[in-house]
């Protein structure tokens, strides 16, 4: 039994479409979406055209949750200021109603129970929170609170953008990383494949980490025909660093963004060059 899991698309169809291709190779025998397949990338449609056809069990993740939410009563602070969230207002006013009622369908978790394997529990973040990840240097301490009750002995998740296998309590935890946007300072896209076996008797799953090469020079062309870049300004050429490097320019700005002071805040066009004047690889904003 082999089963695959992609997480953190971000609308990033070549990226896609490369691991959609390696996938004909490695021949799992089911492929699982572990959330934000939209957002920070310019090809939104696409991918949810293409996630449509295949047909693959999903799950939502803060991304999609947001996109599904923001033009209607659901929807609130912060979320509701359009030139902080300039990207998220843009996939969300150009993703086709089709695509916002196939992401507002999509459930929080799911439970993979097959004969050759140890159940699997699947959560984009953490139980009961897209918008929290599972880290591996979190402290065993740290991440037994987060899991709280989860009852299956495996989690696979996403969120961070990172690579990870790891252990903590009674569980085995495995996040494949990012399709669209990796954050280890590797570009290529990332997923995940978990092979059933026995070792000493008992039945585990062993992780084998995908990285896939992709069209990269797609990107820029499609940011600025798509009018992504028009729409968003320097937010969008801050995503596009990201999918271009696999750094995490991204989520980083978004959390140096939250000390500034509100005339920072307001202006997202002043705030990233004075975030990129001052993080980057080797001085992030964020640790955990």
């Amino acid at each position: 039994m082999r089963l695959a899991f992609l997480a953190d698309i971000h609308g990033n169809l070549p990226a896609l479409e490369a691991v959609v291709c390696d996938l004909r190779s490695q021949a799992p025998d089911q492929v699982y979406l572990l959330g934000d397949q939209v957002n920070r990338c310019p090809w939104n449609n696409e991918v949810m055209d293409l996630l449509a056809d295949l047909n693959w069990p999903a799950i939502h993740g803060n991304h999609d949750q947001v996109v599904s939410r923001i033009n209607t009563p659901e929807n609130g602070p912060p979320f509701n200021d359009r030139q902080r969230f300039r990207s998220l207002w843009w996939t969300a006013e150009t993703l086709a109603p089709r695509h916002l009622e196939m992401l507002r369908a999509l459930p929080a978790e799911r439970h993979i129970d097959v004969p050759d394997g140890p159940p699997i529990r699947l959560f984009h973040g953490v139980p009961g929170n897209p918008f929290v990840g599972i880290y591996g240097e979190n402290g065993e301490d740290t991440v037994v609170a987060l899991l709280g009750e989860v009852e299956e002995p495996v989690i696979v998740c996403g969120h961070t953008h990172r690579p990870m296998a790891r252990s903590a309590g009674r569980w085995h935890m495995f996040n494949g990383g990012s399709v669209g946007l990796p954050y280890n300072g590797d570009p290529r896209a990332h997923y995940l494949l978990l092979d059933a076996s026995v070792e000493q008797g008992q039945r585990t799953w062993k992780p084998h980490f995908r990285r896939v090469e992709y069209d990269r020079s797609r990107l820029r062309p499609a940011y600025e025909r798509s009018g992504m870049l028009a729409a968003t300004g320097a937010i969008g050429e801050l995503h596009l660093l990201s999918a271009s490097t696999g750094q995490p320019y991204s989520s980083d700005f978004g959390i140096w963004l939250k000390s500034q002071p509100p005339e920072i805040q307001a202006d997202l066009d002043r705030a990233v060059p004075a975030y990129l004047g001052r993080h980057g690889p080797g001085h992030w904003a964020f640790s955990v």
